[in-house]
């Protein structure tokens, strides 16, 4: 087995719950930081830590866990590549942390919604889903209603809801039934939304 795998396997056993809150407190990044190459660094940190939990449900097949880091990270690189080309001669070089607009109710509705979202995670366990698994779930619900909520104007951000909607519902159907056939469907389906939303991206700068 390859070593990283061992690795992923051994570190999912004790990981997983830190690696949901781990996802909350990328996702917020994302959320309140209205930098490009922030979002997306942050957004790779994020796929690891899905990965962690993946591990966890294929925990015979931690290459499994693999595959949905590296197709996460494929997708950070043409989101990446989208928003150089979006903001190529717009902005000024240089990395500028810059605080999205609307700050004070973007974290209002983070922290409410958080609390939300961890209080239906205790009252409304999910069947066949480990509690720290169902957390991680209802987090990237979450994440997925406040991005595609309030970031209608940002096709890429837009679309990190949507695969936060698609990652949480993976985590649940594969952790009733791990099959290989349903896995690679969504992995197709998560590369196809990725590549969407960046070629929308770059198709709004050429209108």
């Amino acid at each position: 087995m390859n070593p990283f795998n061992i690795w992923l396997s051994r570190m999912s056993s004790f990981a997983a719950a830190p690696a949901a809150w781990g996802i909350f407190l990328t996702g917020a990044l994302i959320y309140l930081i209205n930098e490009w190459r922030i979002r997306f660094l942050v957004l790779v940190v994020q796929y690891f830590f899905i990965g962690i939990l993946f591990a966890r449900v294929f925990d015979t097949r931690p290459e499994m866990a693999l595959l949905k880091i590296l197709v996460g990270w494929l997708i950070c690189g043409a989101f990446l590549l989208s928003a150089h080309i979006r903001k190529r001669g717009i902005e000024r070089t240089g990395l500028h942390l810059r605080w999205s607009s609307h700050l004070p109710f973007r974290f209002l509705s983070l922290v409410v919604m958080m609390v939300v979202a961890y209080l239906a995670s205790q009252r409304y366990p999910l069947p066949f889903v480990s509690a720290d698994l169902a957390l991680a779930c209802f987090i990237l619900i979450t994440l997925a209603l406040l991005f595609i909520g309030t970031e209608e104007n940002d096709v890429m951000i837009t679309g990190v809801g949507v695969l936060n909607l698609l990652a949480a519902l993976d985590i649940f159907y594969s952790s009733q039934d791990p099959g290989l056939l349903v896995t690679g469907l969504l992995v197709m389906v998560n590369l196809l939304i990725g590549l969407a939303s960046s070629y929308l991206a770059v198709a709004e700068v050429a209108e």
